[in-house]
Parts: C-alpha cells; sequence; structure tokens
C-alpha cells in the first residue's frame, strides 16, 4: 500500500509541480462566447423540436452540445485565474461606457430612431458584460486568498442581483418605450436576453459548486501559500518547470499525514480504555483498534492528497471534476469509518448488554438498521455529486413503492416479524429453541433470517415469518426446574409393603438430595416477582418447576410401574445429567436394600398337552 501511494505522490509531483503558467490561447471571453453559441443552437434545435415531432437525431444533438457546453463550463475557474486587467483597461472601459451613454441621451431626443434602438442595445449589453466581468474579477481576487464557500457565494449573488435585477429593468424599460416598433428589433433583443441568461447561467454554476471551488481554502488556513513562496525565494532553482517550494510543500504534508495514522490509533486505544471497562476489555480494545485504524488512515490519507493536489494546482482552483471525484471519495471513506466505528463500538455495547442481561440481539438489530441508513444516507449524497437529482429519485420511489414492495413483500414480512420478535422477547441470542423440525441454538436475529446452531453442528437459517408464525418452543427459559421422569418396573413378586417402603424411601431420597428442586427454593429466589402473582402465574411465567411424585402408577404385562417424577434445580443439559445419574444409582441402591428387582420383559408359556383332549 505505502508503494502504490509513494507511486501516486511521485506522478502528482511530475503532474502537478510545475506552475503553468503558458499563454493560453483561450481567454474567459473566449468561453463565454463559445458557451453563448452554443445556447443558441440548444434554443433554435429546442424550437424545432416544437414546429415538428422531435427526432432520435434532435436528441442526440441536444445531448451533444449540452456535454460541450458542461465541459466549456468545468474550465471556467481555471480562466478565471488567467484574467489579466490593467486600470487602463478599467479606465478605457468607463470611457466608452460613458460615451455610448451620451451617445444614447443624445440620439434618444433627434428623430433617428433605428440609431438610438442600436446604440441602446449595445450599451445594456456593456452593462450586462460590467456586473458579469466584475463578479468574475471578485472571484479572481477570492480565489487568490483561499476564499470559504460563503465568500464565494457572497460575490456570486452580487452579480447575479445586478444581472437580475438592474440590468432586467433596464432592458425592459427599453422595450416598453419602442411599442410599436420593437418587433423589428426581435432578435436583437433576444441575442441581449440570451447573453444575459449565459451569463446568469455562469454564474448559477459557479454558485453550485461553491464548496468545491473552496478548496484553496485548505492552502491558505495552513499557511502552506505563504510557506511555498518563502522556499521559492531560499532555492537559487527558478523555472517554470520545476517549482521547489510546491514540491516540497507536498512531500511534507503527505508524510506527516501518513505518520498521523499510528498517532491515532494510539489516540483511539486511549479513548476506549475511558469508555470501556470491565472483563474482555482489553480483547476488546485491541479488536476495535484494529477495526478502526484502516479507514482513519484512508481518511487521512485521502485528505492529505486533496491538500497536495490544492498546492499542485494553486492559485487555480482544483478543476471540478476531479474536486467533485474527492467529494465522491470522502463520503466512501467517512462512510467506511462511520460504520466501523459503530461495528467497534457496537462490540463494547453487547459485551455490556451481555454481562447485565439477555437482550444483546436488539442492539444487533439496531446497529444493523443504522448501517443501512448510513449506506442509504452515502449513496443518496453520491448520486447528488454525479449530478442525479434526489428529490425526483425518492418522488419516484414514492410512485414505484406499490411495485417495490409488492416484489418484496416477503423481505418485508420477515423484517416486521423480526421486529415483532424483538418486541414478543419469545427468545434471545444463546437460547435453546425448538420450531418444527427445526432444534439448536439461536446465533443472531437478522433482518430477514434467524441463524440457528443445530446440535449436529449445522447452521440452520430460518425465515423470521416462520418464527413469528409458527410455534416455538424455548427450553432456555426457565430458572429452576429441568424434569426427571422414569417408570422403574419391579417383579410381580413384590410384597405390598415392601413396594410401599420402596416408594416411601425413594421419596425421601429425592427430598433430601441437595441438586433436586423443593418448593422452599423457589420461594427464596421469585421474592422479586411476588407482586406479580396476581397477573400472571409466576411460577408458569419465570420458569420455577419443583413438582415431587414417586406413585404406583401402572400393572404392566411383566411387571409394576413405579413413577418418579421430579426436578432437578439445574437447566444446564451436562449438569443435569450428572443429577439424574446420581438419582438413578440411588434408585438401584434403594431397590437392592429393599430386596425387590427390576423386571424385565417376559412372557409365560403353557403347553397343552394333546392327549389329555383325546
Amino acid at each position: 500500500m505505502r508503494k502504490i501511494l509513494t507511486i501516486v505522490l511521485l506522478s502528482f509531483l511530475t503532474l502537478f509541480g510545475a506552475e503553468d503558467n503558458k499563454t493560453q490561447e483561450e481567454s474567459i471571453i473566449s468561453l463565454t462566447n463559445q458557451i453563448l453559441t452554443l445556447n443558441n443552437q440548444i434554443q433554435i434545435i429546442k424550437a424545432q423540436q416544437k414546429d415538428t415531432n422531435s427526432s432520435k437525431t434532435d436528441n442526440s444533438n441536444l445531448a451533444s452540445l449540452q456535454k460541450k457546453k458542461n465541459d466549456l463550463l468545468e474550465k471556467i475557474p481555471l480562466y478565471i485565474m488567467q484574467i489579466e486587467v490593467t486600470q487602463s483597461d478599467i479606465d478605457k472601459f468607463i470611457l466608452q461606457k460613458n460615451n455610448l451613454e451620451k451617445k444614447v441621451a443624445r440620439l434618444e431626443k433627434q428623430s433617428n430612431k433605428d440609431a438610438y434602438i442600436q446604440s441602446a442595445i449595445e450599451l445594456e449589453k456593456m452593462k450586462v458584460d460590467y456586473a458579469y466581468y466584475s463578479a468574475l474579477i471578485s472571484l479572481e481576487e477570492i480565489f487568490k486568498k483561499g476564499a470559504k464557500a460563503n465568500s464565494i457565494k457572497e460575490v456570486i449573488d452580487n452579480g447575479l442581483l445586478n444581472l437580475q435585477t438592474n440590468s432586467y429593468v433596464s432592458i425592459k424599460e427599453l422595450k416598453d418605450s419602442l411599442n410599436e416598433t420593437s418587433s423589428f428589433y426581435d432578435n436583437a433583443f433576444a441575442e441581449l436576453d440570451l447573453k444575459k441568461e449565459t451569463d446568469e447561467e455562469i454564474l448559477i454554476y459557479l454558485k453550485n459548486n461553491a464548496d468545491l471551488l473552496s478548496s484553496s481554502m485548505i492552502l491558505s488556513e495552513l499557511n502552506l501559500v505563504d510557506t511555498v513562496e518563502y522556499i521559492n525565494k531560499l532555492t537559487s532553482i527558478n523555472s517554470a518547470k520545476f517549482n521547489v517550494g510546491k514540491i516540497v510543500v507536498i512531500i511534507v504534508v503527505f508524510l506527516f499525514f501518513v505518520s498521523l495514522t499510528r498517532i491515532l490509533a494510539k489516540l483511539t486505544y486511549w479513548l476506549m480504555s475511558l469508555i470501556a471497562s470491565g472483563e474482555g476489555v482489553k480483547e476488546a480494545k485491541d479488536q476495535i483498534v484494529d477495526i478502526v485504524k484502516k479507514p482513519i488512515s484512508a481518511l487521512l490519507i485521502i485528505y492529505a492528497l486533496n491538500i497536495c493536489i490544492g498546492v499542485g494546482f494553486y492559485p487555480v482552483p482544483v478543476p471540478l471534476t476531479l474536486a467533485n471525484i474527492f467529494s465522491i471519495v470522502y463520503i466512501v471513506a467517512f462512510s467506511w469509518l462511520v460504520l466501523t466505528i459503530l461495528n467497534g463500538y457496537g462490540i463494547v455495547i453487547i459485551d455490556k448488554i451481555a454481562q447485565k442481561s439477555r437482550r444483546k440481539e436488539v442492539v444487533n438489530l439496531v446497529l444493523k438498521v443504522v448501517y443501512v441508513i448510513v449506506l442509504i444516507i452515502a449513496l443518496l449524497l453520491i448520486l447528488q455529486k454525479l449530478g442525479f437529482d434526489i428529490s425526483a429519485l425518492i418522488a419516484s420511489l414514492g410512485i414505484g413503492g406499490l411495485a417495490v414492495a409488492f416484489a418484496a413483500k416477503d423481505i418485508i414480512a420477515n423484517f416486521f416479524a423480526s421486529v415483532m420478535m424483538l418486541f414478543d422477547n419469545s427468545f434471545s441470542q444463546g437460547d435453546w429453541i425448538v420450531c418444527g423440525d427445526i432444534e439448536g441454538t439461536v446465533v443472531e436475529v437478522g433482518f430477514r433470517k434467524t441463524t440457528i446452531r443445530s446440535f449436529d453442528n449445522a447452521l440452520i437459517f430460518v425465515p423470521n415469518s416462520k418464527l413469528a408464525s409458527d410455534p416455538v418452543r424455548n427450553w432456555s427459559r426457565r430458572k429452576v426446574g429441568r424434569r426427571i421422569r422414569m417408570l422403574i418396573g419391579i417383579e410381580y413378586g413384590a410384597t405390598t409393603d415392601e413396594i410401599k417402603k420402596c416408594v416411601d424411601d425413594i421419596k425421601t431420597m429425592l427430598i433430601n438430595h441437595p441438586d433436586i428442586a423443593k418448593s422452599e427454593d423457589i420461594t427464596a429466589k421469585k421474592k422479586g416477582l411476588k407482586y406479580r402473582q396476581s397477573i400472571v402465574s409466576v411460577d408458569d411465567y419465570a420458569g420455577y418447576k419443583s413438582n415431587l411424585f414417586v406413585v404406583v402408577d401402572d400393572f404392566a404385562d411383566s411387571s409394576i410401574n413405579i413413577l418418579v417424577y421430579c426436578f432437578a434445580k439445574t437447566i444446564v443439559w451436562g449438569e443435569f445429567l450428572d443429577v439424574k445419574q446420581d438419582v438413578m444409582l440411588k434408585i438401584m441402591d434403594i431397590l437392592k436394600q429393599n430386596g425387590l428387582n427390576f423386571a424385565f420383559p417376559s412372557q409365560s408359556l403353557y403347553i397343552e398337552s394333546v392327549k389329555d383332549k383325546i
């Protein structure tokens, strides 16, 4: 990665290290005239489309002209910085304007109306030019100072105000004064209106991209321009193709921000140590630092490249296309940073919730919702930077919402099912559940599906709508009591007294067993729920079971069956198996002490002799 960045930096130095002071064949005036010509051509094509049925050729020509105009508009900031106006030029223009004003006033009093109208229209063109180029010259001055976006917009607004109010009023008054002869000068007024609209369009374009044009503000804030000039004065190299000051500043800025990534990584670790505390936090902090370090590094490097490009192009603003690309890259990098921060801090939040309660799946789902929101906002911002109309896009989503909802009805149903399950609190992550023929431990509750790990270690993905509609058996929602139920078959040769004593001994053993649930153990644990006894059954709500029965249950074919029914205190499967084993071994000892034997399936056959019947 570092090698790639070094290559990029060297290429950048080669391209932008030199100051481009070459005399351009084009100027801001010729560029404006080219845009004016394109607008005139676009107007003609649109007028033709109204008169006749539009064809694909007309639409293609219109798109081609619009693309050419956009390309020219992107060059405007570059040529603004090449405006060279001396005081003598200004004095000359003012003199011409004053002379023309006197001429118009003189002709207005005379009977030569044609000369008056032509001179008046020419004067209005000069007024439009004056308002337009005054705004551009003011922009050139603030570009060199590294103006902020607000200052750029303020200058443009003043220029637009002159064009849209003063010029409009002057032109309207001139048209109204002509009355019956105005139709002879429709073309002249149309050209004047088109010129005014073109100038307004250029200024509005610059205003809409003021944030991109303010890229040189970074240089003024960091005082890099003075640094470049100071280094150039110290060096003896003076070449139009090799700017030492820019190269030195670019290298220093780039290396500084690359080295800053390590410092920020340590700063992130320190912040995490203030926020997070407790068991396992050390591992969580290390994990978060690893997660957040990459997007922070990427963001810093992008910022460094942006500054370096600004230095390379100075005093000309960074081309709008390049500035727009950087804006999109910023959106992507910042979204990546936000998502990784959410992911990192989500680990800490889920870890804390896991220590206090079982509802960590709620935080998990909320984080996923935030992820989606961040991605949608980032996508909309990128589309806006690419020139799409976001308002129209959102409106079109409303129109096509019904079709989308119908096509994605299963996804929507699963999403709302996941929300409903979280509110119902039917199960949590880590619970052992059974739904139909699906059984296992809940791994994660997502937007569309719930992930379950089966006991044979298979990963099962269940749609949330199925879990919301089908019965779910949750084996983990119990506080005390995991059932032990068994039938003990003894031989029919046992006497009544022997059976009674065996039953009493087994019952006594279970009552005295420390791992078998009794009612007094449960009463001590459910004090916090006693006030809810009148609303719900506390035992059933919380999962307390302490029933204990040892009775003669059945006269089977080959045995007398004693039913043993009780609950182990533990709900952990491994501990439950140990308790059950201990109970079974003690029952075997009790049967042996009472002289009883386990019965096994047997069958008595009575053979009848054939001779007896004969």
